[in-house]
C-alpha cells in the first residue's frame, strides 16, 4: 500500500489529540455531505420538472412534424405517398387563427382541423375532462381546450350550444362591410380537453374537412404529423427527410420546441453553478480542518521526517487526507440525496401546495449523468481545497 495513503487513512479514522480538531474534521465531512446531497436533490427535482413539462408538450405534439419551407399550407401529396409506401402512421392537420363567439363571449383561438387518425398520434382522446372526443367527422362538432372554455364561459351543462367561428374572407378586398368581410360557420362543442395552459387556452379541434371548407383550402394541410417510438425518432426523421427532399422541414420533438429545451438547459446550468459555488465556500472547512490537523500532528511529522520522509511525502499525506475526507462526504451525501429522492417518489414528502397544479407532489427524476457530474465536481473542489493547505502547511512545518 502507498505509504502516504496508509498514513492518511490512519489520520482520517483515528482519534485526534485535541477534541476541537476532531470536531472540525467532522464539520468538513458534513459540509461536503450537505453540499453533495443538495446538488443531487435539486438537480433531480429540476429533471423532474423538465420531464413533466416536456411530457405535456409531447402529449399534444407528434414525434415528427412535417411542414413546408415556403408558404404555410400544401397538399403534401408527394410526402403522403412516401409515408404510405413505408407503412408509416401519420395524420394531416390544418391550423388557422379564428374569432370564436359563444353566446355573448368572444375569444381569438387557433382552430386546428384534424383527421380521424389524429387521436392515434398523440392520444388526445385520453386528455378529455368532460364530454366526448370528435365522434362524427362528417358533422360540425369540435373539442375545445379548457382555457378556451373558461374564457368563453362554456359550462358543461350548456356545452352543446352553437360555437360561432369567424375567419376573414380573403376573396373580399374591402373589410368595411362586416357582413361580407368574414366567413361565419357554426360548430357544436362535444368535449373539453386539458393538457397544459398553453394548449388549453389556444386550441379548438374540429374535423379537417370543416376547416378546409371555411378556409377554402381544398385538400391542403399545414402539417403532417408522424407517429413513431421515441427510440426511432432520429432514424426515421433522417429517412423521411432524405426521401422527400429539402422542400419540406422534418422536425423532431426537440426541434419543434428548441427554444424551450434551451431555456430548461440554461436554467439547470445556472442552478448547477450556484450550488457549486456554495459548495466551494462550504469546502473551506477542509482548509481549516487540514491546517489544524497538521498542527496537531506536528510531532508525527517530525518523526516521519527523521525517518526519511521529505516535504513532498508529508504534503501528499495531508493532501490524501483531504481527498479521503471529500470522498467520504460525497458517498454519504449522494446516498442521502438518492434516499430523499426515493422517499419523494414513493411517498411524496413535499407537495406542491394548494392550487391547480398538474401534479400534487414535486416531481423527481434521477439521471446517471447528473450523478457523475456531481461526483466529478465535488471531487475536483475537494482536491483543490485540500492541496492549498497541504502544500502551504507542509512548507511551514519543514
Amino acid at each position: 500500500m502507498n505509504f502516504a495513503l496508509y498514513i492518511a487513512k490512519r489520520y482520517l479514522f483515528s482519534k485526534k489529540s485535541k477534541n476541537i480538531v476532531h470536531l472540525v474534521s467532522y464539520a468538513s465531512i458534513l459540509s461536503v455531505l450537505v453540499g453533495t446531497a443538495a446538488l443531487v436533490i435539486v438537480l433531480s427535482v429540476f429533471n423532474g420538472f423538465s420531464t413533466l413539462i416536456l411530457s405535456l408538450y409531447d402529449s399534444f405534439d407528434p414525434a415528427i412534424k412535417i411542414s413546408v419551407v415556403e408558404g404555410k399550407t400544401s397538399s403534401f401529396d408527394d410526402v403522403t405517398s412516401v409515408l404510405d409506401s413505408n407503412n408509416i402512421l401519420y395524420s394531416q392537420s390544418l391550423e388557422e387563427k379564428v374569432l370564436l363567439r359563444y353566446q355573448d363571449k368572444e375569444y381569438i383561438a387557433t382552430l386546428k382541423g384534424v383527421d380521424q387518425k389524429f387521436h392515434t398520434i398523440n392520444s388526445i382522446d385520453s386528455m378529455l375532462i368532460s364530454g366526448n372526443y370528435l365522434n362524427d367527422f362528417e358533422n360540425n362538432n369540435c373539442v375545445v381546450g379548457q382555457g378556451v372554455a373558461y374564457y368563453l364561459s362554456m359550462g358543461i351543462e350548456d356545452m352543446f350550444d352553437q360555437l360561432q367561428v369567424f375567419v376573414p374572407n380573403r376573396e373580399k378586398k374591402s373589410l368595411l362591410q362586416a357582413e361580407s368581410a368574414f366567413i361565419q360557420k357554426s360548430l357544436v362543442p362535444v368535449g373539453v380537453f386539458s393538457i397544459q395552459a398553453e394548449f388549453d387556452s389556444e386550441y379548438v379541434l374540429a374535423p379537417i374537412s370543416f376547416v378546409r371548407n371555411i378556409l377554402n383550402k381544398g385538400n391542403q394541410s399545414t402539417y403532417i404529423e408522424v407517429f413513431c417510438e421515441d427510440s426511432q425518432i432520429l432514424e426515421l426523421q433522417q429517412k423521411i427527410q432524405k426521401q422527400i427532399g429539402s422542400e419540406y422541414i422534418v422536425a423532431n420533438r426537440y426541434q419543434q420546441h428548441a427554444f424551450l429545451y434551451k431555456i430548461l438547459n440554461s436554467e439547470k446550468l445556472i442552478v448547477y453553478f450556484i450550488l457549486s459555488f456554495i459548495l466551494i465556500i462550504a469546502s473551506f472547512n477542509i482548509i481549516g480542518s487540514l491546517s489544524m490537523l497538521m498542527i496537531d500532528k506536528k510531532k508525527d511529522i517530525q518523526t516521519l521526517s527523521n525517518l526519511g520522509a521529505n516535504r513532498k511525502t508529508i504534503r501528499n499525506i495531508f493532501l490524501l487526507e483531504g481527498v479521503l475526507t471529500t470522498q467520504v462526504g460525497i458517498v454519504l451525501g449522494m446516498a442521502i440525496g438518492l434516499f430523499v429522492c426515493w422517499l419523494q417518489l414513493q411517498f411524496g414528502l413535499l407537495s406542491m401546495g394548494q392550487g391547480s397544479f398538474v401534479v400534487e407532489n414535486y416531481p423527481v427524476a434521477v439521471e446517471l449523468n447528473d450523478l457523475l457530474l456531481v461526483y466529478v465536481t465535488v471531487s475536483i473542489i475537494g482536491a483543490l481545497t485540500s492541496f492549498i493547505p497541504a502544500s502551504y502547511m507542509s512548507k511551514k512545518v519543514f
